[in-house]
C-alpha cells in the first residue's frame, strides 16, 4: 500500500469517526509530505457537514478528484461492502458528467455517518447537560473533570463541558480565559479544547491555553506530550506542537507565531511538583505556566498589558492618567505578595506615581 492509499484509508476512518490518536498522528505526517491530501480531506469534511455552498470552483474540483479515492478506501474497509444510495439535493455539480460522483459522495458520507454514529445517536438523543466552572478576578481554582482529566483555571476564566464527558466519543470542552490541562490518556476518545477560533486537539497530556475574549491574542504552550492547533479562520494551517514550544495567534489579523519557551530545567523535568492529590503540576520556573503554582511571572511586559494581568490577578481596576508609562516594560516574579507590594516594587524600576483607593489604582 502506497502512502497515498494509506492516507485515504485513514481519511475514511477519520470521516467516520473511527480513528485512533496514533492513526491521526500518522495521517498528519502524511499530510506534511502531501499537503494536497489535507485539502481534499477538509473539503470532504465540508461535504459531510453540508457546507458545500461555500466551496470555490477549485475546491469542488478537488473534492471531485478525491471522491473516487475515498470510495475505494471505504470499500477496502470491512463492513462497507454494501451501501444504499442516498441522494442529497444540497449539492450542485460542476458539470453534468460529475453528477453521479456527487451523488455517490453524498451517499457514502450519509451511510458512513449513520453506520458509525447510530449507536451514539440513539444513546444521546437529548443533549447532555452542560457543566460550567468559573473563576472570578482574584481567584484561581482546579478540578477533576468527569473523564479523570485535571484542569486549573486562572483568574477571570470559565470552562464548559458535558456532564457525561467521560461517555462522549470526543471529550470536548470550551474555554474562555486561561487554563492548564493534565489530560487523562485515552486514544479512543480525543480531547479537544475550543477557545474562540482556536481548537487544540490533544495528542499528549499537559498543556496551557490562554484565550481571554478581551485580549488580542490566544496562545497554547505545551509542557509534555503533543497537541495539534487548528484555526477556524484559516483552515488547513494546522500546527503540531512538541514539548517546550508555544504558538501565539493574533485574533485580529490571525497571524500565527511559533516560538520556543525557556526554562531553567530540561523539559523532561518540567513537571516536578505533586499536589496533595498526587497530580503533577508544571515547573514554576516556566513563565507561561507559573500561575498554576500561584506565581505571577512576566517578562518584558508592557505596562498596559501588565496592568490587565494585575487586574485579573488581584481583582483591581487600573487606570493611567496619561500614556507616559504604558509602553514601559517590566520583568518580575511575585508570589504571596499583595498589590501594594507589587506596585511598590514596580515603582522602584520606573519612577511613576500611583495611588490606591479600595480596588482602584491610578497611575501618573
Amino acid at each position: 500500500m502506497t502512502s497515498e492509499e494509506r492516507a485515504w484509508l485513514l481519511i475514511s476512518r477519520a470521516i467516520s469517526g473511527d480513528i485512533s490518536i496514533e492513526e491521526i498522528e500518522e495521517m498528519e505526517l502524511i499530510f506534511l509530505d502531501k499537503p494536497e491530501l489535507r485539502s481534499d480531506y477538509e473539503n470532504i469534511q465540508k461535504l459531510k457537514l453540508g457546507a458545500t455552498g461555500s466551496l470555490s470552483v477549485d475546491e469542488r474540483r478537488a473534492m471531485d478528484r478525491g471522491i473516487e479515492k475515498f470510495n475505494h478506501a471505504l470499500s477496502a474497509e470491512s463492513g462497507f461492502a454494501e451501501r444504499p444510495l442516498f441522494i442529497s439535493s444540497r449539492l450542485e455539480p460542476l458539470q453534468r458528467k460529475t453528477s453521479k460522483n456527487w451523488m455517490i459522495a453524498a451517499s457514502v458520507i450519509a451511510f458512513v455517518l449513520v453506520s458509525a454514529s447510530a449507536f451514539n445517536f440513539l444513546k444521546l438523543k437529548k443533549a447532555a447537560p452542560q457543566q460550567e466552572l468559573t473563576t472570578h478576578y482574584g481567584n484561581r481554582t482546579h478540578t477533576t473533570l468527569p473523564d479523570g482529566s485535571v484542569v486549573w483555571l486562572n483568574s477571570g476564566s470559565s470552562i464548559k463541558y458535558a456532564a457525561n464527558l467521560n461517555e462522549q466519543s470526543k471529550r470536548e470542552v470550551t474555554l474562555n480565559g486561561e487554563a492548564y490541562f493534565d489530560v487523562k490518556h485515552d486514544v479512543k476518545h480525543p480531547f479537544i479544547v475550543h477557545a474562540g477560533k482556536m481548537n487544540v486537539v490533544v495528542l499528549g497530556t499537559e498543556f496551557n491555553v490562554k484565550a481571554y475574549s478581551a485580549d488580542g491574542f490566544m496562545e497554547t504552550t505545551l509542557i509534555r506530550g503533543k497537541v495539534e492547533i487548528s484555526n477556524d479562520a484559516r483552515p488547513g494551517t494546522n500546527i503540531v506542537l512538541y514539548p517546550n514550544e508555544k504558538v501565539t495567534v493574533n485574533t485580529v489579523q490571525f497571524d500565527v507565531k511559533k516560538i520556543i519557551i525557556t526554562s531553567k530545567k530540561p523539559i523532561r523535568d518540567s513537571v516536578v511538583n505533586v499536589t496533595d492529590r498526587g497530580t503533577l503540576i508544571p515547573d514554576e520556573d516556566i513563565a507561561e505556566t507559573a500561575w498554576v503554582s500561584d506565581k505571577l511571572t512576566f517578562k518584558r511586559e508592557n505596562f498596559a498589558e501588565l496592568a490587565t494581568q494585575l487586574e485579573r490577578w488581584y481583582n483591581v481596576r487600573i487606570t493611567f492618567d496619561n500614556g507616559k508609562y504604558q509602553s514601559k516594560q517590566f520583568t518580575g516574579t511575585f508570589k504571596d505578595q499583595d498589590i501594594n507590594e507589587v506596585m511598590h516594587a514596580l515603582q522602584l524600576t520606573q519612577s511613576f506615581h500611583y495611588a490606591i483607593t479600595n480596588n482602584q489604582i491610578h497611575i501618573w
